[in-house]
């Protein structure tokens, strides 16, 4: 009896198989790609810059780029990492065009919740928070956090060191608890 395989592992082959699919014309493989990666790349776009019709508008742009640049990916990474360097990159890039406070400031109000919020709000409350942080601090959150990326899948979507990862999520930590500090003490997440 063989031993079951990693499911990381075979959604790779997966995606390395509709890749190659893609790659030879076949437009239902590319399909089945953002079938796949449109609900996150647009979470990772929406976290990073905080506007929904904006994070549409990047994630449509994403896929858009990612399948003229398909011919371009080597295999050396996994098809959703290099998918999440383009989201990444892309929405960081919008993000510091459109200021990286003005927008998400003027988004989302500064009144304090009670302890009896529903989902919804704390969902928002989070949302305020990293919406404080820097573009940069942000994107590591994002990725590590809400995406579930190892740091060597973080190093490698924002073209960083293992090292500045880690640094950066020190510094989110640090930057984040003042501002979800009553969230811990009414015992909410």
């Amino acid at each position: 009896m063989s031993e079951p395989s990693d499911p990381r592992e075979t959604s790779r082959r997966e995606d390395d198989e509709l890749v190659r699919r893609a790659r030879g014309g076949r437009a239902d493989a590319f399909r089945s790609l953002y079938q796949k990666y449109q609900e996150r790349v647009w979470a990772t776009a929406y976290r990073i810059v905080g506007d929904r019709e904006l994070a549409s508008d990047l994630a449509q742009e994403v896929f858009v780029k990612a399948y003229e640049e398909l011919t371009g990916f080597r295999g050396e990474s996994s098809f959703s990492t290099w998918l999440y360097r383009i989201a990444a990159n892309h929405a960081i890039n919008k993000a510091g065009e459109i200021g990286r406070r003005t927008r998400l400031n003027e988004k989302f109000a500064r009144e304090r919740p009670d302890a009896a919020e529903p989902a919804g709000a704390l969902d928002e409350r989070v949302q305020r928070a990293l919406g404080e942080l820097s573009v940069k601090l942000r994107a590591v959150v994002v990725l590590r956090y809400l995406e579930g990326l190892s740091y060597e899948e973080i190093a490698e979507t924002l073209d960083l060191s293992v090292g500045t990862v880690k640094s950066r999520l020190f510094l989110a930590h640090e930057n984040l608890r003042p501002l979800l500090e009553d969230v811990r003490k009414d015992g909410t997440t």
